[in-house]
């Protein structure tokens, strides 16, 4: 019997499956879609603490990060920083970008941030810029700042205000003569 004839066949099958094996490598392998930023339009969202409460903003627009850990919040228009038993700090800016791990905010544009004063007036922190830390309850403001309450006025190079303790430390008072 020729041998030659089934074997020159069965390489040739051979070839030919090995040729539609590499054809097709590669083509089952699905690609990972890249996750896109989440954008929401006019709303509020909250963050808390292990205690309660951390902080409230109703804005226009916010875009969360694909991994929910960053979100960016455009014309904030009422946020609230929450304090056990104290009225709450009110909050209007341009924009806020949360962590939502940290819970830390970074405020930008102008900003302007309202207290109840242990005096009964309200107390008025104005800005372009400030970091608020919520777990220390501490809202820096790193720019000049005006601070009003009542009647008085100072203008400061920079401010440190812990909501917890109702302690504020300023920086170099400036002022015009």
């Amino acid at each position: 019997m020729n041998w030659r004839v089934p074997a020159a066949i069965a390489v040739l099958v051979l070839l030919a499956w090995v040729g539609f094996e590499i054809g097709r490598a590669g083509g089952d392998i699905q690609v990972a879609r890249m996750a896109a930023p989440n954008t929401l339009s006019h709303g509020r969202v909250q963050g808390k603490r292990i205690d309660g409460r951390s902080w409230s903003l109703d804005y226009d627009t916010v875009t969360m990060s694909p991994d929910g850990s960053q979100a960016t919040i455009a014309h904030v228009r009422d946020g609230k920083l929450h304090r056990a038993g104290k009225p709450d700090v009110l909050m209007k800016a341009d924009g806020v970008t949360v962590n939502t791990i940290t819970n830390d905010l970074m405020v930008t544009g102008p900003v302007t941030f309202t207290e109840q004063a242990a005096s009964g007036h309200k107390r008025t922190f104005e800005t372009k810029g400030a970091h608020y830390n919520g777990g220390t309850h501490e809202l820096q403001l790193d720019h000049t700042a005006t601070i009003t309450e009542g009647t008085a006025k100072v203008v400061v190079a920079k401010a440190v205000a812990n909501f917890r303790t109702g302690e504020i430390t300023l920086g170099r008072i400036e002022g015009t003569k």
